[in-house]
């Protein structure tokens, strides 16, 4: 894309799917990125650790890139960053939390050298390349949420950043209302806004509201309290803090992420607890129960999590008995609530009470709900508008409610990504797509774990497989032993002769009709038994497990520049294996 005098908005992430929020502005010679985040994966990517946006247009013009503007410090804004430090050095811009959370996670990857963190105060005004930018306060459920206001040759662009309006935050001073209507009067071309409460009425309640149900609990409690909320809701961990001092009680973290956030936060000044308050978790059997509580990860079910590995009994330091109170103090995470119910069932089995649910008044959102998101519009007056953090549906009812507002349809653009967006002389056009989309992480490889391998990820899940091992003549293709075969994930083999010898008998007429035929390559009857069988297994059990066959050659020796696996008993192995096309006769 060439750079000239417009000005462009370009989705990298965070439209159309909660997470990976990453969006370009380029301008002139210049081009920024605000935030730079991960997904989490659901059940549709089996083995994927997290998910993170597509950085190819990021280094095609990686000479253009002036910095990162991150602005506040969750996983689905930052967590993508140390990938794309590895790569490309940038300057990184943030307040001192989120900047502090970020070093914490480098300290575990390999960023090239030449990177920097560059801490920005809010509302001071700073300079990446050719733009003017400043941090407005907003709030939201980590210390230091902040709206980004982009100066640029077309105008000033607004970014929410997620936010929501509460007015007796926890551990942090309020959005900036004065400095909102102040961008408002001055001008605002576009706002790039957080919809991702849009479907809710009304306003998002405060943090506030959760430390007066956080009272009751703990003055109600008989024995131990355990809390588990997300690890970067500082100010939840600082509510709990608060009223276990309060009770005569001492706290405990426990969940990787949790010592590592809260460590961070403490380091900085978010997090206050005095002296004493805090003890390491292999002291709490030391005390009465009732003075002890246990702020802990888990809150989404998480397998490894702190909290679960406590409902299964596996957790080192923590066994659930009767008396605990279990407070869940984090909302589902659409695609985790049966792990969460799951977790919830074991803890009640284990004899503790457990307190869930948003009508329980342990959780408030950190996102605008509708009124607050007109509220935004109103303050800031924009021309055009661009929603972001949002599921489709979320895009499409946030344009719904700016034209309530007053803004046209045509002046509301909802985005994919690789989408753009120009703006030049007071006007915009949908510009041309960039390359885009989801890269997935699975242990150390990067990228290397694409929709073919997703695709039979799944199928191994849900069908198994079906293992064909054939011994045939090289030349002629002929059967030189009975066919054996091997399963796991399909059916139980001792329990399913008939089935098995009906596979091995239509192995025995493929591989017969082949050789009749003349033969041919291995490659080729490797595709006419995976069809014949795979066709069989559904006509008898309407079930569709991957069929591998394994054909072993025996006779002239391979080409050289085959290199032929050699197995244990000498003869040389080709075992076929799918490609992206080998489905479609099953599917």
């Amino acid at each position: 894309m060439i750079f000239d005098d417009a000005v462009r908005v370009i989705s990298l992430g965070g439209m159309g799917d909660i997470g990976k929020n990453m969006t370009l502005i380029a301008q002139r010679d210049s081009m920024i990125a605000v935030d730079c985040g991960l997904m989490f994966p659901d059940e549709e990517h089996p083995g994927v650790d997290v998910i993170l946006p597509d950085f190819t247009y990021v280094m095609e013009n990686a000479e253009k890139m002036a910095g990162v503007v991150l602005t506040h410090g969750h996983e689905d804004h930052i967590g993508g960053l140390p990938y794309l430090l590895e790569e490309l050095p940038l300057k990184v811009y943030g307040t001192a939390l989120t900047l502090g959370l970020l070093e914490a996670k480098l300290a575990e990857y390999h960023p090239a050298d030449g990177y920097e963190l560059i801490e920005v105060a809010p509302g001071e005004r700073f300079t990446v390349g050719d733009f003017d930018l400043e941090l407005v306060r907003v709030s939201h459920s980590i210390p230091d949420g902040m709206g980004l206001a982009i100066r640029t040759v077309a105008g000033t662009i607004f970014h929410t950043g997620d936010f929501k309006f509460d007015q007796t935050p926890i551990g942090c001073p309020g959005p900036d209302f004065g400095r909102l209507a102040e961008l408002g009067i001055e001008g605002v071309v576009c706002l790039l806004s957080d919809c991702t409460n849009v479907e809710r009425r009304g306003y998002c309640p405060s943090e506030a509201v959760v430390g007066e149900t956080l009272r009751r609990v703990f003055r109600d409690a008989p024995g131990r309290i355990i809390v588990t909320t997300f690890a970067s809701n500082v100010g939840r961990v600082q509510q709990v803090i608060d009223q276990s001092l309060a009770c005569g009680r001492h706290v405990a973290i426990t969940g990787r992420s949790m010592e590592r956030i809260s460590a961070t936060a403490q380091r900085l000044g978010y997090l206050n607890a005095p002296e004493g308050a805090l003890i390491d978790i292999r002291d709490i059997d030391d005390l009465p129960p009732e003075r002890v509580t246990v702020v802990t990860t888990g809150s989404q079910g998480e397998p490894l999590s702190a909290l679960s590995r406590m409902s299964r009994g596996s957790h080192r330091h923590v066994r659930i008995q009767e008396g605990d109170t279990v407070v869940m103090s984090a909302s589902p995470i659409p695609g985790n609530e049966s792990l969460i119910w799951r977790t919830i069932n074991r803890l009640f089995a284990e004899g503790a009470r457990v307190i869930y649910g948003s009508d329980s008044g342990v959780h408030v959102s950190g996102h605008a709900y509708r009124e607050e998101l007109k509220l935004m519009l109103s303050l800031t007056k924009p021309q055009f508008a661009i929603p972001v953090h949002g599921d489709q549906r979320h895009l499409v009812l946030y344009a719904d409610l700016a034209c309530e507002m007053g803004i046209s349809r045509d002046r509301v653009f909802i985005l994919r990504p690789g989408a753009t967006v120009e703006f030049r002389n007071e006007k915009a056009y949908r510009g041309p797509n960039v390359p885009a989309g989801s890269v997935n992480v699975d242990g150390l490889g990067v990228g290397d774990v694409g929709d073919v391998v997703i695709n039979d990820r799944q199928i191994l899940a849900s069908e198994g497989i079906f293992l064909p091992v054939l011994v045939i003549e090289r030349d002629t293709c002929q059967l030189l032993a009975p066919p054996e075969i091997y399963s796991r994930g399909f059916v139980y083999m001792d329990e399913s002769v008939e089935l098995i010898d009906q596979a091995k008998e239509r192995i025995l007429q493929t591989v017969t009709a082949f050789h009749e035929e003349g033969g041919g390559e291995p490659d080729a009857l490797y595709d006419r038994v995976k069809s014949a069988v795979g066709k069989l297994l559904y006509e008898l059990t309407e079930r569709r497990p991957m069929v591998l066959p394994v054909i072993m050659p025996v006779g002239e020796e391979a080409p050289e520049e085959e290199e032929p696996v050699e197995a244990d008993d000498e003869t040389e192995i080709q075992v076929g294996l799918a490609d992206d096309e080998d489905f479609e006769d099953l599917l």
